[in-house]
């Protein structure tokens, strides 16, 4: 990692945003190519306290409770324009362990038109401003895809439609610290069995109102979806584990809608979005407001953001082979990815210049998991309803 960013550092100062290759060097004249990149340091500390003393195998525990710094990313972005109109982007990311292509796609715009092919986040994902994301965010549209967009902007309103590999189940963090996952859309991969996945979405601005709805449809994917992660991973799955491939439920879809609204310098954000993936149906909100506040001891406004949101599973009754009915999918203390969670997120953002900025944020996170009196006392251990893992991040983040 250390060789990493000398190479990103050193290449930002003998380097401009942009610059131009002629023939020379085998790229055709004419060509451009921008380069940018960004550096993420952290410092994260997890509510409660650390050590061996704290530790107890018959309890769902943080596994990290100590204040630990890491350097969460680096990332080096390319921008080739062909021509006005085509342009290509890739992303490449790097961590303590490896490097990767993030984020690859051919871009062709064309007055109101544009079409996009490659890997990226689904055209309904937000740029996040926050290091957190919303629950629902990181669940539905954190992950990247393989698809094929095409977008058509009619005055102030735009329809989109999208044809895409569709994105495997998976688990990714609610917050920053990595021991409670919770069941997400993950990043395509290749993967035996894939599917496809058709979206459409609508998006108006209203003068300082934004809309955007949205609905995703396609099949689970064979044995990847349906069977490793519903019918293996959740204890009540209201399907044998020994279904037969052809009769399997592998129904799939997302749908959503997001507002938001600007007025006296504060902007107001609402977006709220249901799925369902075979018989899991989860449903998630989120409510957000922020305002630059501008201090007299500070050069530059600083970003104040509060945010509340929820994600949680729908329980269903179940009438099973024998005629008893009963709930599926009810939390379970052993397995984090079947808890409710609610998010609250503070932020504060300030930027020192242009190219480097210091977020300070504070996640309180809250969990059901399911656990009982009785249960604690048939285990002989404390009763744990909830987890105490509230989280402190303070990043400083260097672009170029």
């Amino acid at each position: 990692m250390k060789k990493i960013l000398t190479v990103i550092i050193f290449t930002s100062l003998f380097y401009s945003q942009s610059f131009e290759y002629g023939e020379a060097i085998g790229i055709p004249s004419g060509v451009k190519i921008e380069m940018s990149g960004e550096v993420e340091m952290e410092f994260i500390d997890v509510e409660g306290e650390g050590g061996a003393g704290n530790q107890d195998a018959l309890i769902q525990k943080v596994q990290t409770k100590s204040p630990h710094t890491r350097i969460d990313k680096a990332v080096l972005d390319f921008k080739v324009y062909y021509s006005e109109n085509i342009t290509y982007r890739v992303s490449f990311n790097f961590d303590d362990n490896k490097g990767f292509a993030d984020k690859y796609y051919l871009k062709y715009t064309n007055n109101n038109t544009t079409i996009k092919i490659g890997k990226d986040r689904p055209a309904v994902a937000l740029k996040r401003v926050t290091e957190g994301y919303p629950l629902i965010g990181t669940a539905y549209w954190k992950g990247r895809e393989y698809h094929l967009d095409y977008e058509q902007k009619f005055k102030n309103f735009k329809i989109g439609s999208t044809i895409a590999l569709k994105r495997p189940l998976g688990y990714d963090d609610a917050a920053e610290d990595k021991s409670f996952r919770m069941l997400v859309y993950d990043d395509t991969r290749v993967i035996d069995g894939q599917t496809l996945e058709y979206g459409l979405r609508g998006s108006t601005s209203l003068g300082n109102l934004n809309l955007m709805g949205w609905y995703y449809t396609g099949k689970l994917i064979d044995d990847e979806d349906w069977k490793k992660h519903l019918h293996f991973d959740f204890d009540y799955y209201p399907e044998s584990n020994f279904v037969l491939n052809d009769d399997a439920n592998v129904d799939h879809y997302w749908l959503g809608g997001r507002a938001d609204y600007t007025i006296f310098n504060t902007n107001f954000k609402g977006e709220y979005i249901q799925s369902i993936d075979g018989f899991l149906s989860r449903s998630g909100f989120y409510s957000e407001i922020s305002r630059d506040v501008q201090l007299p001891f500070l050069d530059n406004s600083v970003k104040l953001l509060g945010r509340y949101g929820e994600l949680n599973i729908d329980e269903q009754m179940v009438q099973p082979a024998e005629g008893e009915a009963y709930d599926a999918f009810l939390p379970l203390l052993k397995d984090p990815h079947t808890w409710d969670r609610s998010l609250v997120t503070l932020a504060a953002i300030y930027n020192l210049t242009n190219y480097a900025k210091v977020k300070v944020e504070y996640y309180m996170i809250d969990e059901e998991t399911g656990d009982t009196q009785a249960e604690a006392d048939s285990d002989n251990r404390d009763y744990q309803p909830n987890i105490k893992d509230n989280q402190l991040l303070v990043q400083f983040e260097l672009s170029f």
